[in-house]
């Protein structure tokens, strides 16, 4: 009986993980929403306003630069930016940023 309950365990987390795994569309904003919130941290006010008004369009162009791996569990995201990348997991709906040479706080 333990070994059954615990394959379901097993199962559902497996499932929760499959059903929670984030698509690219997820990824262009959580790029989107990074940039938003770094372009208002800026000294400069006009930095901040064509941040906040061009992170989508930001978003999208680098989002044709992201290669993603889909593990069926969770993903990895790997984005050129010239010699530069950002990489990052997703798993949860959730993404952590690994490598982040553009966004660093």
């Amino acid at each position: 009986m333990k070994s059954l309950a615990s394959a379901l365990v097993l199962i559902a987390v497996l499932g929760l993980l499959t059903y929670t795994n984030p698509k690219m569309d997820e990824y262009d904003r959580f790029i989107s929403q990074r940039i938003i919130e770094r372009t208002r941290k800026a000294q400069d006010p006009l930095e901040g306003m064509i941040g906040s008004v061009l992170g989508g369009f930001a978003a999208k162009m680098l989002g044709r630069q992201t290669l993603r791996k889909d593990y069926l569990f969770f993903s990895t995201y790997d984005t050129a930016l010239g010699e530069k990348h950002i990489r990052s997991v997703g798993i949860l709906n959730r993404f952590f940023l690994i490598e982040d040479p553009v966004f660093h706080e």
